[in-house]
């Protein structure tokens, strides 16, 4: 009688493979995910990367039948539950820093409205108002607008660059920064070209450093493009504003993709410093940054209603995905961008513009 309570059906059995095959699914690839955010998504785009990602979810989805038959009765499926509880744990850690890092939310959000029924935001661009205070200003106030990875591509109206030109020059900066990925095809640059043909108004100017996609395309061709609409690049470097702004510096790197920032800022100034990507965070505010401005992420282009990104190409994860952060005493802003590429859509996650507004203490 015992054993016949003990013994399973042919259904239970079923199911009871299909559970593990399903946890082996979660937690290899889970840990193939992370991996894939983590190092392989730093990779040049191109048949490597590519079928480096699909080979690894191929074998993890192909291998979950037969390694389930193999763990069901073997001690070796405590690994996998302890692997799920791993990864459980490191998202939970990042969360409670995500939570310690968080800053101020926007104080104001001028946005097309959200929807659960409208899920492509592709061109539902939003502008975000930020404000800070520092006592090395010597102007009451400067106003920074800040826009990342243009991403351009004929797959979007020239219309809506042409509406974020216009978006930009209303908000009447002092400073206009960017922090990359402009064009990701080599045939994209003519329409990059246009967009800086009409100069960015900015009082004290446009300042710039380039993106992993800009490497990837042709780094000479998109600085000389962008240079030639007045745009300054602080690649591994800084320039001063007017000594009648304050003591404000205005820096620039594009690690890991190209140089990074070397050396010791000055204390004394405001530091703004550009990264195409926020893994630069503690090695910047480390080196004296007062203020970054990252991009890189796209908010994770693809986001799920109430779950947030589906995957965000850095090594923190969904750590900084989007937002204002402060850093070991840095004020992070991560935008998720204006473009999108690879695929042309984003999925409830609008392109963005932030304005920061710094007032003197």
């Amino acid at each position: 009688m015992r054993a016949d309570r003990g013994a399973l059906t042919p259904m239970q059995r079923t199911l009871r493979l299909d559970a593990w095959a399903i946890a082996w699914v979660l937690a290899w690839g889970g840990a193939w995910s992370l991996l894939v955010m983590e190092r392989i998504l730093e990779f040049h785009e191109g048949f490597l990367r590519t079928a480096l990602v699909a080979l690894g979810f191929a074998l993890i989805a192909g291998s979950a039948r037969w390694a389930t038959r193999k763990l069901v009765g073997s001690r070796l499926r405590h690994l996998l539950l302890l692997l799920l509880a791993v990864l459980a744990l490191r998202e939970g850690f990042r969360k409670v820093l995500r939570e310690r890092y968080t800053a101020s939310p926007p104080l104001k959000e001028v946005k097309p409205g959200e929807s659960l029924w409208h899920p492509v935001t592709t061109t539902d661009l939003a502008l975000r108002y930020y404000a800070l205070e520092s006592t090395k200003l010597s102007v009451e106030r400067l106003r920074v607008v800040f826009l990342t990875d243009l991403h351009v591509t004929p797959a979007l109206p020239l219309a809506y660059y042409e509406h974020i030109h216009e978006l930009v020059s209303a908000q009447h900066p002092d400073l206009i920064v960017m922090t990359g990925d402009y064009a990701s095809q080599p045939q994209n640059i003519a329409l990059l070209a246009r967009l800086f043909t009409r100069p960015w108004p900015a009082r004290f100017g446009t300042f710039a450093v380039l993106g992993n996609h800009d490497f990837w395309t042709d780094a000479a061709r998109i600085r000389k493009t962008l240079s030639a609409g007045d745009v300054s690049f602080v690649s591994n470097g800084c320039e001063r504003l007017p000594d009648s702004v304050g003591r404000v510096a205005i820096c620039g790197t594009e690690a890991p993709w190209g140089p990074a920032l070397s050396g010791k800022l000055d204390g004394r100034d405001l530091n703004l410093v550009l990264s195409h990507t926020p893994d630069n965070i503690y090695r910047l505010a480390e080196q004296g940054a007062s203020l970054v401005f990252a991009g890189h992420t796209h908010g994770g282009q693809i986001r799920l209603p109430w779950l947030g990104a589906a995957v965000v190409p850095s090594r923190f994860g969904r750590l900084f995905d989007q937002g204002h952060f402060k850093v070991e005493g840095a004020d992070l802003f991560v935008s998720a961008g204006v473009g999108a590429d690879a695929p042309s859509v984003r999925l409830y996650c609008q392109p963005e513009i932030l304005v920061i507004d710094i007032d003197r203490e």
